[in-house]
């Protein structure tokens, strides 16, 4: 019942994500005029601030507690961002179109931040309420023996958590000295726990037969620009993967005592190079991620200023 669990997580995230993401809208659109079925997902990315009741530590206990394993950690030096990477536990072994995306779960270093940066965060984070990891471990132990009840009841305390923004928004000058120093976190201030991207399995599209093929489609049949920051393409096969995105397109949004110009999200492509010639399974790609990749990645984050 976890695995149903699970998929029923992740697919209501997806949804909320494809419904606030125009980029999502353009790209699938493109492709059902093309008769491309759109891609499976490889992965969705959350961020949560620093603070006594929040953070990586929280996000990779809940997502353990459904059925997910920690499967590699990386840091960040420019934006102060631990990640971890965790994918379902029978991933192995898995047709690759049906294992559920893999989870990116990060926070940052308080340690590292200027004092005055330090306390905005620290005046917010600290709001948050007591992590549900202890219940969500109680409730999916329940699950697992097809307790119904226990199964809504974690469906629902799990969404509720991943999907909300638990401190007041920011104002305007608390949010531009954070920009100011790492405009990830600031971000992550404003849009608490939301993932900021998901992104497509290009290598697993027959239609292409490279990551440039699908970001020709995207930039002239669907008309977005893409992420230049890096190379349009990072990686490569000496690396075991290469990965592209667009260029997050800010919006004005509301903050406690005025507006500010924020990109709310982005699409992020990926391509795994195979591992055997006759790739079938989840783990006959490329399964882990490159720091340097993402470091250029979230920068569709961040806006011109």
């Amino acid at each position: 019942m976890l695995k149903e669990i699970r998929q029923q997580i992740i697919a209501s995230i997806w949804q909320d994500y494809r419904q606030s993401n125009h980029h999502v809208q353009q790209i699938e659109k493109s492709l059902q005029k093309s008769n491309i079925n759109v891609p499976a997902l490889d992965h969705l990315a959350i961020i949560d601030l620093p603070g006594p009741h929040t953070g990586i530590k929280e996000l990779s206990r809940i997502f353990s507690a459904l059925g997910f394993v920690v499967r590699g950690k990386d840091y960040l030096p420019e934006k102060v961002n631990d990640f971890a990477w965790l994918a379902e536990e029978d991933s192995e072994g898995t047709p690759a179109h049906e294992v559920l995306p893999q989870i990116v779960a990060a926070d940052f270093r308080l340690h590292e931040m200027p004092e005055e940066v330090r306390t905005i965060i620290l005046k917010y984070s600290s709001q948050a309420k007591p992590s549900p990891a202890v219940e969500i471990e109680i409730l999916a132990k329940r699950a697992a023996n097809y307790d119904v009840n226990a199964a809504n009841e974690l469906t629902q305390l799990t969404l509720q958590y991943l999907k909300g923004r638990e401190w007041p928004l920011p104002s305007v000058q608390e949010f531009k000295t954070v920009r100011e120093y790492n405009e990830l976190i600031a971000w992550v201030l404003v849009f608490g726990r939301k993932p900021n991207h998901f992104t497509l399995s290009i290598h697993l599209m027959p239609e292409f037969e490279t990551l440039a093929d699908f970001h020709h489609f995207v930039e002239h049949n669907v008309g977005l620009a893409l992420n230049h920051d890096g190379g349009v393409i990072k990686g490569g096969v000496h690396t075991g993967i290469e990965q592209g995105s667009t260029a997050g397109t800010p919006e004005t949004i509301l903050l406690a005592d005025g507006s500010v110009e924020i990109p709310t999200g982005f699409v992020e492509f990926v391509w795994r190079f195979k591992n055997n010639e006759h790739p079938v399974l989840w783990n006959d790609y490329f399964t882990g991620f490159v720091a340097n990749h993402a470091n250029r990645v979230i920068q569709s984050l961040y806006t011109a200023e």
